[in-house]
């Protein structure tokens, strides 16, 4: 595909050629001919992959439909209200630098005073159309600025079609963009969820790691460091979906030694940080088994960090059990969940599920210690 920059231009504004391609199918030989009539190969190429990019991005930026980008740029962007979250605490009047910025969705939300910098000159000129700002074609590694600057960084995490999840894999890596690090005030650098702690024992000034889901899962870890971190030697969980953050040190758990009450599921954010441990000991709430992130309250709790599951019944791990207690309750549809790949759960509610009668009932299908057993539960609403 072109990276003629003033076909991209042409295209965006051409409402005829949009349409056209909008109600075509390319891939066949007749339609292309008869979009060739008016179009160039360029152009049609460029519409396919515009209007590509506005149906990956409709629930994902705010500017989905004007967005002037390509599917790749949609996909490495950062969500509109991860970017929101994330741009508070770029509330300043300090020079802002967005370094690889991308198609410029994180640009977009952080203060009117920053200044976009990538080294690919068809993403510069896409994140100066999407967002107004100034932007620049540039090797970051390479660039003096200021010491009171703050900065974001969104290195590159793909190598073709595949997803790198290591530090020393972005592009720049950690190492890399040390000498950015030190020399300013603070900032955020984009890291996958992967990233542990552990991995950035070494960072050369203080820091925070915040996991942070957006619609039931964690889809980035934002690395603040220097003036940023504001919880230094903490890890963060941040909902976006309920709009609440809790940070702190992760602990150990207390075990459960009965099946009773309710079955507490940690946030997937909480989870990922390892808070999920802090909240539920506070709460009352014991682990099922080590490192099954799972808990057992005697009672409801009142947090929105937890998912509730009342216990109805518990037995061994056999379908013919569950089908009984099923039976019990006239329920004959369930949600099947697991962890650690104990059963295949899609597998097991095929089994399980033959009509809607009854109550959706949820069975958890748990290997705990050397035991294997079916926790039979309904959802607290």
């Amino acid at each position: 595909m072109t990276n003629n920059t003033d076909i991209w231009l042409h295209v965006h504004a051409n409402t005829k050629l949009l349409a056209a391609v909008s109600n075509a199918d390319v891939s066949e030989v007749a339609q292309m001919q008869s979009l060739r009539k008016q179009w160039s190969v360029d152009e049609i190429a460029v519409a396919s992959a515009l209007l590509e990019a506005r149906t990956r991005a409709q629930k994902k930026l705010l500017n989905a439909d004007i967005l002037l980008a390509d599917s790749v740029g949609v996909q490495q962007a950062t969500s509109s209200a991860i970017a929101l979250h994330k741009a508070k605490r770029f509330n300043t009047n300090m020079q802002v630098f967005d370094f690889c910025c991308g198609i410029g969705a994180d640009l977009q939300e952080l203060p009117s005073n920053t200044i976009g910098v990538d080294v690919d000159p068809l993403r510069c000129f896409m994140a100066a159309h999407n967002t107004s700002k100034e932007v620049r074609c540039n090797d970051i590694l390479h660039m003096t600025i200021p010491s009171n600057a703050l900065i974001h960084i969104d290195p590159a995490r793909r190598s073709g079609t595949q997803r790198l999840h290591g530090l020393d894999a972005m592009q720049p890596s950690i190492d890399e963009l040390r000498d950015i690090i030190t020399s300013c005030a603070g900032g955020c650098i984009k890291v996958s969820p992967s990233v542990n702690a552990e991995d950035v024992e070494d960072f050369p000034v203080p820091y925070e790691l915040e996991y942070i889901e957006e619609n039931g899962r964690v889809l980035q870890c934002a690395l603040w460091f220097g003036s940023l971190a504001l919880h230094a030697d903490n890890v963060t969980a941040t909902s976006i979906s309920m709009g609440i953050s809790v940070s702190g040190v992760p602990d150990f758990p207390s075990f459960s030694k009965s099946i009773e009450g309710w079955i507490l599921v940690p946030n997937p954010a909480l989870e990922r940080s390892g808070l999920h441990c802090n909240l539920a000991e506070e709460l009352g709430a014991k682990e099922l088994s080590p490192n099954l992130g799972l808990f057992c309250s005697e009672h409801t709790i009142d947090s929105a960090w937890f998912k509730q599951f009342e216990i109805l019944a518990s037995t061994p791990l056999r379908i013919e059990k569950v089908q009984k207690v099923l039976r019990e309750y006239n329920c004959t549809q369930v949600e099947v969940k697991t962890r650690g790949k104990t059963i295949d759960p899609n597998e097991w509610q095929n089994k399980l599920s033959s009509n809607s009668t009854g109550d959706l009932l949820t069975i958890f299908a748990l290997r705990l210690g050397k035991k294997r057993v079916a926790i039979i539960t309904r959802r607290h609403v």
